[in-house]
């Protein structure tokens, strides 16, 4: 029997600028690393050259359409990969997906686990509609070095006693969060690890104790899918919808919104899960929620429900799409999210 394999993509944003920070010269070095976090029972593989790949924004971001596309559908295609992990997310991905034949998954003879968040919110909401697979809503773990870097800013009594800056910080926790967070989807895959998310109602009205599965992810890449062939796999009817993003202008956000709404999307989902929204250190939660009393005036008991550790922040949580959970009240307006058991 082959051993099983873990393989990594970089299929939006290529991983050069990376390397300095992990230490190491080459992707062929990250590749071990990640094998040397998750042990001789995996094999882990990865096309290394497109990590390096040449990003221009001015002619189209990335020249290797078809070569991503082929990279994603040979592991899909074959059932000797039990985890798809994304390093990081970026841009240039959604473009791609229809070069990517997704019913190579029909005759899979073993689950697969997707790992990835952002750019590559399609492939978690489509791979998880598919019997063989698992989507999971779960930062590229290239992302950590923003992330550590600005929960450093956001919180200076971790810098007061070291006198380190936020950067230095970041440098100095990256290597030990990079390898834990395959370590901690290795657990996922082998069923080790159960799920619980801290989220607090915002607005709206929620049972004692509900169930829920989620469709969504990052609110501007969410959007782009809306009446395209892959509409189905983010469809809302009795869903909760995910919303996060980062980074733009809260009239941009609101565009986005606006999609959802003139899409009927509101109108169908059972409630929406926001993730973190802000731009740079301002929280613009509190303008979303604002926001979306606009976008869906016919339903003000519609539950909005927080969850500060889903989205473009750290630390960060795994949410898996298309697999009901159980909601949980813990006070009047805390709520657990809980997947005791995946497949």
């Amino acid at each position: 029997m082959s051993t099983p394999r873990i393989h990594l993509i970089a299929p939006a944003g290529p991983c050069r600028s990376f390397y300095r920070a992990i230490g190491v010269a080459s992707g062929d070095e990250l590749v071990a690393i990640v094998q040397e976090s998750v042990g001789d029972g995996y094999e882990v593989t990865a096309r290394t050259e497109l990590f390096d790949a040449a990003e221009d924004e001015l002619l189209g971001g990335r020249t290797d359409d078809a070569e991503r596309a082929a990279d994603i559908e040979e592991a899909l295609g074959d059932s000797s990969v039990t985890a798809i992990i994304t390093l990081r997310g970026g841009a240039w991905f959604a473009r791609i997906l229809p070069r990517i034949d997704f019913s190579v998954m029909d005759r899979r003879t073993s689950p697969v686990s997707f790992f990835g968040f952002s750019e590559l919110t399609p492939l978690a909401n489509i791979i998880g509609t598919h019997a063989n697979g698992l989507g999971y809503y779960d930062m590229g773990p290239v992302f950590l070095g923003y992330g550590l870097r600005r929960h450093a800013e956001m919180n200076p009594h971790l810098l007061e006693a070291s006198e380190l800056t936020a950067r230095d910080w970041m440098r100095a926790e990256l290597d030990k969060h990079f390898r834990e967070f395959f370590v901690r989807c290795v657990a996922l895959v082998e069923g080790r690890r159960s799920i619980e998310i801290n989220a607090m109602l915002l607005a709206g009205k929620l049972s004692e104790d509900s169930r829920a599965t989620f469709v969504g992810g990052n609110l501007a890449v969410l959007s782009a899918m809306i009446g395209s062939r892959y509409d189905s796999t983010i469809a809302p009817d009795g869903k909760w919808l995910v919303l996060e993003d980062y980074n733009d202008k809260p009239e941009r956000f609101d565009r986005a919104l606006a999609h959802f709404s003139l899409a009927g999307y509101f109108d169908r989902c059972k409630g929406v899960l926001l993730g973190d929204f802000h731009w740079q250190e301002r929280d613009l939660v509190p303008a979303i929620v604002e926001m979306l009393r606009y976008h869906i005036p016919n339903r003000p008991d519609m539950p909005i429900l927080f969850a500060p550790t889903v989205g473009h922040t750290w630390p960060m949580d795994t949410l898996p799409f298309h697999s009901p959970c159980e909601i949980a009240r813990q006070s009047e307006a805390n709520f657990v999210l809980r997947w005791p058991s995946l497949p």
